[in-house]
């Protein structure tokens, strides 16, 4: 059903396209912006902080994030998509549904109860995903994984979703090193997945018909993160975001990622000290403008000691200009607990006060609630936009 092709290489130079890197057989963030500018004692504060304050504590009902998955949308997309461009909706934390050119994308789905190792601990999905099963859902083409955190990454999500008979000719892309996980695991050949490098892009054709047939490029770009699923793989697997377009419209998944590694309670003007990733700005250069994005915006606190690997609200919106990005939907907030000493509304809060000191509409980049579509016309792309300005 589907026919998969690696497009011609980039020229990877470390100022333009940042090849992966590998040091002692592990992958590395070759950006001084992942080194971290906290001091290591509040490693042990915010661990401590983390294990009595949240670990068995019921979050408040009435900061739950709504939840509310209009499923008739969902699959009536196929019989609209000559007129929709794009279809994107958030599903819980990293969690997102692109419907796009006839294809139904699903990216990093932690859709189970709890992202660990262990069925009794860990960090767990305290907001329901807003559908009974897989069957619910129109028929999943393409599934992407950004990196192999358990939250990214759910053995027991995939399980289920493979198990719809609808869903078994799926083609899964993710990063190097992930490809035999999948093998390992589930009934999968080995044509059913396929494995990106930073700046590698590939064709993936889905035949409807003898005829009629539908394609998008999906490119895996770099992130400012890590990789682990137990004692002695970190860092083993490679890690990063993904780009899909069409003839039409263009998208930009962000996955997990770091912007900026900053010191405790550090004020904006402070930050600015400190170095910057610089792949955003090589992603706009190179993929922009995006129609939509995906950015996420947490989990963040004061310690700061997160930030060489999770940016916060505030650098989230560097990304969403840097990268070009016409609307942004934040995600990696408000679904999983455990995850940090903050409040439900800690991100969300801090992203629209820095969306307003920053001079930008606030549409541009928005909280989303769970379920949330956001439908592009293809009368209303960026595309057809800037064609209109060249008239």
């Amino acid at each position: 059903m589907y026919n998969v092709k690696k497009l011609p290489k980039k020229l990877k130079v470390i100022s333009d396209c940042c090849p992966s890197i590998k040091k002692g057989g592990k992958f590395i963030n070759p950006w001084p912006s992942s080194k971290s500018q906290s001091k290591k004692k509040h490693f042990f504060e915010t661990y401590l902080r983390f294990i009595t304050r949240r670990s068995f504590r019921k979050q408040p009902e009435e900061k739950f994030v709504k939840v509310d998955v209009d499923l008739k949308s969902l699959n009536e997309y196929s019989q609209n998509q000559n007129d929709v461009a794009l279809q994107v909706t958030w599903l819980g934390h990293a969690a997102t549904f692109l419907q796009i050119n006839g294809f139904n994308i699903l990216f990093d789905p932690l859709l189970s109860f709890r992202a660990s190792p262990f069925p009794f601990i860990g960090p767990y999905r305290y907001r329901k995903r807003g559908f009974k099963s897989f069957s619910d859902l129109p028929q999943i083409d393409i599934l992407i994984i950004s990196h192999n955190h358990y939250d990214h990454l759910d053995k027991k999500t995939i399980k289920e979703m493979l198990e719809e008979e609808k869903n078994k000719q799926i083609h899964i892309f993710c990063p190097l090193g992930i490809k035999k996980w999948f093998l390992k695991h589930f009934n999968l050949e080995n044509k059913q997945i396929t494995e990106g490098d930073w700046w590698d892009d590939f064709e993936i054709i889905k035949n409807k018909t003898i005829s009629e047939k539908q394609k998008i490029q999906v490119s895996f770009v770099p992130a400012q993160h890590s990789s682990r699923r137990g004692l002695f793989d970190c860092n083993k697997s490679l890690w990063g975001g993904w780009v899909i377009k069409s003839d039409d419209a263009s998208f930009y998944f962000a996955g997990d990622t770091g912007y900026r590694a900053i010191p405790e309670n550090c004020s904006n003007n402070e930050r600015l000290k400190y170095p910057y990733c610089p792949l955003f700005t090589q992603i706009g250069k190179i993929y922009g403008p995006f129609d939509y994005a995906c950015i996420p915006i947490g989990p963040s606190n004061n310690t700061n000691i997160v930030t060489p690997m999770h940016v916060d609200p505030t650098d989230a919106i560097n990304i969403h200009k840097e990268i070009y990005s016409h609307h942004s939907i934040p995600i990696h907030w408000g679904t999983v607990a455990n995850f940090s000493t903050i409040e439900i509304t800690h991100d969300p809060q801090k992203l629209r006060q820095s969306m307003k000191n920053s001079g930008l509409p606030l549409e541009e980049f928005d909280v989303a609630y769970i379920g949330e579509i956001y439908r592009l016309n293809k009368k209303d792309t960026l595309k057809v936009k800037v064609n209109k300005q060249l008239q």
